[in-house]
């Protein structure tokens, strides 16, 4: 994968919506409680007049939904309170813990049932992600529907290779060599499918891709972008979307990084060095000043408006993009930091 960090940090989120989906679980359940307690309810008020019955009936359920709605509400809380709690067990975990000691995440990407899981919803992601991030490519190369239908199996293998191996990086028993194993697995499983996708597409279609697929990140993030802005006035239009995302993949290449995640190869299974603090820190004043350098030159696509919620939305990322970064440098840090 290009960029090792969303590669190492998906996972993470996937299990953080794990959560979520724990959360759910149990809000079913009051649900069937409920559901319960409405047949026992038919079951009495069919044994008083129906005029009384009904009203009383309607008193109660009202009571039960009230009381499902509050129920709801508190795991809303508990879930948000997990999450927080999560992350901060996350922040305080070393990657070269004994195994006793591992993060309750790192246990959790252990269990076959929980990898499962994750992997099931990293397909549910990326599916409507790859539709939309390539329908312009597909467009671009005159791709039929059946030809196209098979293109995006093919860039949802690419994108899930390695994600057993992913998710055994963050086992925080392994060592060094034992993560350089697992990044050379992941390596040629993308290599396999890079070549299945030259095959499919033939020479010069495959050129047009590598060269797409390039802006791709920053496709993603526009749309991020405009997804915010939502259906109002100051809403992207087409043409703007497309001057934004190929000027920030534009200034993003060109830009001289001193530390840059975007294009990392894992092979030598160093990530502490990978994910050091100064390194981390260092990426983030740089992040910093690419995005003011690359304001300015939005301004030049973007309305007085659109510039504004823009400055806004940068600053979003890069404090979620940090945080993800210093929890990957709080999982590989050695045990002696």
């Amino acid at each position: 994968m290009k960029n090792i960090a969303l590669i190492l940090l998906l996972a993470v989120s996937i299990a953080l919506g794990a959560l979520t989906f724990r959360q759910k679980n149990q809000l079913a359940e009051t649900n069937s409680q409920l559901a319960a307690v409405e047949t026992r309810l038919q079951a009495q008020t069919a044994m008083i007049e129906s005029a009384k019955a009904a009203a009383s009936r309607a008193k109660m359920l009202e009571a039960a939904l009230k009381e499902s709605a509050a129920a709801a509400g508190e795991q809303s809380k508990q879930q948000t309170n997990q999450v927080a709690q999560l992350q901060t067990k996350l922040a305080a975990a070393k990657t070269n813990a004994p195994a006793g000691g591992l993060s309750a995440l790192a246990t959790m990407f252990k269990d076959p049932k929980m990898k499962e899981m994750i992997k099931s919803q990293q397909k549910a992601v990326m599916g409507p992600m790859i539709e939309k991030q390539y329908a312009s490519l597909f467009r671009q190369l005159n791709l039929t529907p059946e030809e196209s239908a098979s293109m995006k199996d093919l860039l949802m293998k690419k994108t899930l290779a390695g994600a057993d191996s992913g998710m055994s990086l963050l086992d925080g028993s392994l060592d060094a060599s034992q993560r350089a194993e697992l990044s050379k697995k992941t390596k040629a499983e993308t290599d396999d499918c890079e070549a299945q996708i030259k095959e499919f597409l033939g020479a010069d279609n495959y050129s047009a891709f590598q060269s797409y697929e390039k802006t791709v990140p920053d496709r993603y993030s526009v749309t991020q972008f405009n997804d915010q802005l939502g259906s109002g006035p100051n809403q992207l239009s087409a043409d703007q979307q497309e001057q934004l995302a190929l000027a920030m993949s534009e200034a993003r290449t060109s830009y001289k990084w001193t530390t840059d995640y975007s294009n990392k190869k894992p092979t030598d299974g160093d990530y502490a060095a990978m994910f050091s603090e100064d390194k981390v820190n260092q990426y983030a004043q740089e992040k910093e000043k690419f995005d003011e350098q690359f304001l300015a030159k939005a301004q030049q696509i973007l309305t007085p408006d659109q510039i504004k919620t823009f400055a806004d939305f940068q600053k979003t990322q890069r404090d979620l993009q940090m945080m993800g970064m210093k929890m990957a440098a709080s999982m590989f840090a050695p045990k002696s930091q």
